[in-house]
């Protein structure tokens, strides 16, 4: 099986405007709406629900500003002498949070205001999503 980060790339490099790969119970779905925003979809390939399966507890909202990824790519941590952003951390407006990796190159995601950063909600090698929610700053 290839890689999200693969199959990304695959989609950005024949500028596609929807790819669907189905593999055993794994299920990827990238399409290009109208508006040029990509959306993607992934689900198990399984039909029918488990029904012993438990509810997930509900998960109180973060309040806060949002960074979002500017681009479709894969999320990845500060490379080089940079320390990666972590949970807890203190940030300034402009400093860079993270790179997302397209086609090749690394685009810096900064930060939209000052304060601590209380949530990170993609994990590195992450396929992220265009307008997806990275960080959580209050």
């Amino acid at each position: 099986m290839n890689s999200l980060k693969e199959y990304g790339d695959l989609f950005l490099k024949l500028n596609l405007s929807e790819l669907s790969i189905q593999e055993g119970d794994f299920s990827l779905v990238l399409k290009k709406s109208d508006s040029d925003q990509v959306k993607r979809a992934v689900a198990p390939a399984q039909t029918h629900p488990d029904p012993e399966a438990e509810e997930a507890p509900e998960v109180p909202e973060t309040t806060g500003t949002a960074v979002k990824a500017p681009l479709l790519g894969i999320f990845e941590e500060l490379t080089g002498d940079r320390i990666p952003i972590k949970e807890g951390d203190h940030v300034k407006k402009g400093d860079v949070l993270c790179t997302i990796e397209a086609m090749k190159m690394l685009n810096e995601v900064v930060a939209t205001a000052e304060g601590t950063v209380v949530k990170i909600c993609a994990n590195p090698g992450d396929l992220v999503e265009y307008n997806q929610e990275l960080f959580i700053i209050e």
